[in-house]
């Protein structure tokens, strides 16, 4: 047979027709899979790559977070021992400069994660040396509805009360005593009992240390001794109405008697 006559009968042979229309889709879904399947490596490499810039810049903003907390946490001494690790200053003016910087620098650089509390602890530390910028930055804070705009609340408070702005400082206390958040309210409330000495209050100041020494619980901190020092001064005769500390056990069961602070 010749050749062109068998080119003739291949050309209209059913299977081969259909082999080839077969082929051809194969052809082009391997295509379309091919492009698939580049459209997504590239897609999962973009995602890596992202994740990896996100995290690399979450850690570098914890790091300068780090660092700005470990100037905060640094010693003050003159001179300077030999035996102190991590950062030593030799006065305090030092400490708080370089502290600003620090938290400034992490607030400023990583605003999306250090803005809050990095722009609270530098106002903190400036307040030392420019208050009046720091409570620019502390009011500002104050409005935030979050953990540090109570922090900032309670540092203003703390910047009228240095400053003898009483009013403000109570007005302020008072506010976060009805909404206290984390803070603690037997430190604002004593923190508000100073306030109103400070205004020439003793009476509201006076039933603030009472409340405080009266708590059984505080009695023996901080709190509790300086609100019964405090009442001493300013009304001592309330002193002696502070109710009985209950009995402690004693040495091998026995009871100690109740004791009276006064």
């Amino acid at each position: 047979m010749a050749k062109g006559r068998e080119a003739e009968i291949l050309k209209h042979d059913p299977f081969l027709q259909q082999y080839e229309k077969v082929s051809g889709k194969v052809k082009e879904n391997s295509r379309n899979l091919i492009n698939i399947l580049i459209g997504v490596g590239v897609a999962v490499a973009l995602i890596v790559i992202a994740w990896l810039i996100y995290s690399r810049r979450v850690s570098n903003a914890a790091e300068s977070l780090a660092e700005a907390y470990r100037v905060n946490d640094a010693t003050v001494a003159n001179p300077i021992p030999p035996d102190v690790k991590g950062y030593v200053f030799t006065t305090q003016d030092e400490k708080h400069r370089k502290a600003y910087e620090a938290f400034t620098k992490a607030a400023t650089d990583y605003s999306s994660y250090n803005g809050e509390i990095g722009r609270y602890y530098a106002a903190a530390h400036q307040l030392y040396f420019e208050p009046e910028k720091a409570e620019a930055t502390l009011k500002e804070l104050a409005g935030k509805n979050s953990g540090i705009g109570l922090q900032a609340q309670m540092a203003l408070a703390g910047r009228y009360e240095a400053a003898g702005k009483f009013d403000e400082a109570i007005a302020t206390y008072q506010k976060l005593v009805s909404n206290p958040g984390e803070l603690s309210v037997f430190l604002l409330k004593l923190k508000l009992a100073r306030s109103f000495e400070g205004a020439n209050k003793p009476k509201e100041a006076a039933d603030l240390y009472f409340e405080l020494a009266s708590n059984e619980e505080l009695r023996t901190t901080g709190i509790g001794t300086e609100a019964i020092s405090r009442l001493t001064v300013i009304d001592p005769s309330r002193v002696e109405k502070l109710p009985e500390v209950k009995a402690q056990p004693g040495i091998g069961g026995v009871t100690n008697p109740p004791i009276k602070v006064g």
